[in-house]
């Protein structure tokens, strides 16, 4: 493994370290800011909504600035969206939260490129590899993230400040390792040529699918649970906890995902995570104590983890320098965008229907991917004969 992706694992860890919080903590925190439990979710709609903004703008900004100062840029960002939250909470303004997370997406955006910044770094046959590397730094980020936000929950008057004000110190953290660290330098592909949906073959709309509908639907379930289980009288700690198992759901498998994908291919791989995420809203189902709650958010991680390693690996194999680009960005825009709008979706289907009917959504949704999914390989196939 190339000594960049181990760097930016480390980095991977505490980007993941510091929005763990926000996941822990965000819709709770919303609903006692919000003037109505409606926008309970509103302020993550800005962290989902500032990092699909970015993405359009990450290809120039890269190619002008570099992996480095970009990477530089957005940890800075999340230094100042922690202390702006915790602002926010001591001033008891809604307003002011939803700032610090459009200043959280900005850390997401650049945090984004992480993983492709590993991939630019080792040859075609390792790329999935130093992805799966670099995603594996959110293993650490689920032991630890958590941990850190529940004992500093309550470490000043008000409830929920030390947990953000950890969290800008973990981005703060990132900075002199972004700063010394061997990252590879992006390539400057300015194209002028313009973006044509023909360059979307099938191979590229597939690997958005995954990346999209695997990380929209995970979103939608991760967003409600803390509110599912706040109604069902669990504590704020409880929330950190099942978010602590989703988090290594979602990147202790990097440690083997890469490797399945050698053996068996991106598309196999992720194709398995639609059915292990459904897998894990079926389990969702069954449940309401702890230990469900605990169990379905850890199996939807593991589903998540599959289809978007699977999903990325697939946009780093387009040989083209330029439309591999140009697709990345595409990539994570639509699968922000999509984010964003569940973001905000999230807390009114909860306070409007209920945990069982945002987690029927979700596996109707990943049933329609596999239907589409297997009847393109089914026209493919008569194609073929």
């Amino acid at each position: 493994m190339s000594y960049s992706a181990i760097i930016l694992g480390l980095c991977q860890f505490l980007f993941m370290a510091a929005v763990a919080v926000g996941i822990a903590f965000n819709a709770l925190v919303g609903k006692e800011l919000a003037p109505s439990p409606l926008l309970a979710t509103f302020p993550f709609l800005f962290i989902m909504g500032s990092t699909a903004m970015l993405t359009l703008l990450m290809p120039k900004l890269l190619a002008r600035l570099g992996y480095r100062r970009v990477f530089l840029l957005g940890s800075a960002a999340g230094l100042v969206a922690g202390l702006v939250a915790a602002m926010a909470i001591w001033l008891h303004s809604f307003n002011l939260f939803c700032v610090a997370g459009f200043c959280m997406g900005l850390y997401q955006a650049s945090a984004m490129y992480y993983r492709f910044a590993a991939a630019d770094a080792v040859d075609t046959q390792h790329k999935g590899s130093a992805i799966a590397w670099v995603l594996s730094g959110g293993i650490l980020a689920a032991l630890a993230g958590p941990m850190i936000g529940s004992n500093s929950l309550h470490f000043f008057s008000v409830d929920y400040i030390g947990a953000y004000v950890a969290s800008s110190l973990l981005a703060l953290l990132a900075l002199p390792l972004l700063l010394f660290a061997p990252i590879p330098a992006r390539q400057a592909v300015l194209n002028t040529q313009k973006f044509q949906l023909k360059d979307i073959n099938r191979s590229a709309l597939t690997a958005m699918l995954f990346c999209t509908s695997g990380y929209a639907m995970m979103a939608m379930v991760m967003l409600a649970c803390p509110l599912a289980m706040a109604s069902c009288g669990y504590h704020a700690a409880d929330a950190a906890s099942v978010i602590q198992w989703h988090l290594l759901g979602m990147f202790a498998p990097s440690l083997l995902t890469g490797k399945f994908i050698t053996r068996f291919g991106a598309q196999k791989i992720a194709l398995i995570g639609v059915g292990i995420l459904m897998s894990g809203c079926l389990l969702a189902l069954a449940g309401q104590t702890l230990i469900f709650f605990h169990f379905a958010l850890l199996v939807i991680g593991v589903g998540w983890n599959f289809m978007y390693i699977g999903g990325s690996t697939l946009l780093t194999q387009i040989p083209d320098a330029a439309q591999r680009s140009r697709l990345q960005a595409i990539n994570e825009f639509i699968t922000f965008t999509c984010v964003t709008i569940i973001s905000g979706l999230s807390g009114w289907l909860f306070a409007l229907l209920s945990w069982n009917s945002i987690l029927y959504i979700a596996i109707t949704l990943l049933l329609a991917v596999m239907a589409y999914l297997a009847l393109g390989w089914l026209f493919e196939k008569k194609l073929t004969h």
